[in-house]
């Protein structure tokens, strides 16, 4: 099990931080009459609210991890933790200029891309085990009970509408799944002797996994929605909008078999040595015959999964206001226990006609309290953004992550 879990939280960082949506803060919005643009994302967000980047560098630019760095994650852990990222690479073609339907301001919109989204939330002794081992434990029991994690990647192709005036739109898309892990543990205890030779376990819950490496692993359905509402803000009655977001809403179904291994509390297992966990043989091997003998059902099977889209409401920078300073906040949901309701708020200052900076304040998601920083430039029908919700995590070891996004757009 701890040999197990090491190499998953290896390939969890690995995977998440080198393949790896979040929103570039703040989200500017214009009513400028226009016929084409070109949007390109990328960028990528991880935060824990105990491991700091100390450790998680390690495992991914390599390196010895000091008992040091080990200990000062370790003592930062609460009894309930959490730990992921979401990241992109997407780009969007809209045409206001041809009308889908007669009579009607609808142009139509074009997008392509790469997202994935990775969490857990998991107890102190689970992230102890891993680092340290069961030394730590002897005559004690490592409670994991709760553990939850998950991680998905998928590309998708869509197509949908958007209103030539306000520009909101709707768009319907085609997912690709090529990667999709999970576990839960409803109730994980495991309990060992002084000597740290024999132990007792007590497991109730399930593992899925892959059970091939192909591209191809699942298909799914969703769409993504952006609307707009104008509203009064301010003394002077300025008019300010309401964004309410959808990415990614939708359900895939994994029509190459899953992996499935279920534990089942009735099975209680005195005397089993260590190494029956840590070894060639160990709880997931494809020695079937230790599966067996454990109590533990392995078997394949398809499933339909929920795709990790997001819900953003918030107050958006109007880009045509004359305002030299504007508020924006909101919130950010994703349908997991894993994330939790992500708080932001920042203020958008405007120096000069073509450039823009600011900065904003935000808690929860896979962390607690961060800060951003933002700068957007416009060159003609050219313009950059670049963002961080996580500005100390560039500056600091000690932080708990690292964001970053990019924003092109090209008016045609």
């Amino acid at each position: 099990m701890i040999k197990l879990m090491r190499i998953a939280l290896t390939l969890f960082l690995l995977f998440f931080i080198q393949e790896v949506k979040a929103q570039l803060l703040p989200i500017y919005y214009d009513t400028v009459s226009i016929k084409q643009e070109i949007i390109l994302d990328v960028g990528f967000d991880y935060s824990g609210s105990a491991i700091q980047r100390e450790l998680t560098s390690k495992f991914i630019r390599g390196g010895f991890i000091t008992n040091g760095i080990k200990d000062n994650s370790f003592n930062r852990h609460s009894g309930v933790n959490r730990f992921g990222g979401v990241g992109l690479g997407t780009i969007e073609y809209r045409n206001f200029n041809k009308k889908l339907i007669k009579n009607k301001d609808w142009g139509f919109v074009v997008k392509a891309g790469y997202n994935a989204f990775f969490g857990a939330i998991y107890s102190k002794d689970i992230f102890g085990m891993m680092m340290y081992g069961n030394d730590i434990y002897r005559g004690e029991t490592i409670d994991g009970s709760g553990t939850n994690i998950t991680a998905i990647s998928y590309q998708k192709v869509g197509f949908g509408m958007i209103d030539v005036k306000s520009k909101s739109s709707i768009t319907f898309n085609v997912y690709n799944v090529n990667s999709r892990f999970k576990a839960n543990f409803r109730d994980f205890q495991m309990t060992q002797d002084l000597n740290g030779d024999s132990i007792e376990v007590i497991l109730d819950g399930t593992i899925e996994v892959g059970n091939n490496t192909k591209f191809n692993q699942g298909i799914g359905f969703g769409f993504d929605l952006d609307f707009k509402i104008p509203f009064e803000w301010g003394k002077k009655n300025n008019t300010s909008y309401i964004q309410f977001q959808v990415q990614n809403l939708g359900f895939a179904y994994m029509y190459e078999k899953q992996k499935v291994y279920e534990f089942d509390t009735s099975y209680v297992f005195s005397g089993l040595r260590w190494d029956q966990i840590t070894g060639d043989e160990s709880l997931f091997s494809d020695s079937t015959s230790v599966l067996d003998s454990l109590g533990i059902h392995s078997r394949e099977k398809n499933r339909t999964t929920m795709l990790p889209g997001f819900i953003q409401i918030g107050k958006i920078v109007d880009a045509l206001s004359d305002r030299k300073i504007q508020s924006f906040f909101g919130i950010r949901m994703y349908p997991t226990l894993i994330y939790s309701p992500f708080i932001y708020a920042g203020l958008d200052y405007k120096p000069l006609k073509w450039l823009r900076v600011g900065a904003n304040a935000s808690y929860g998601g896979f962390g607690k309290f961060k800060a951003g920083l933002y700068t957007s430039t416009s060159f003609g029908n050219y313009s950059v953004g670049l963002a961080t919700e996580n500005i100390v995590g560039f500056v600091s070891k000690k932080s708990s992550g690292q964001s970053l996004f990019i924003k092109l757009r090209w008016q045609i």
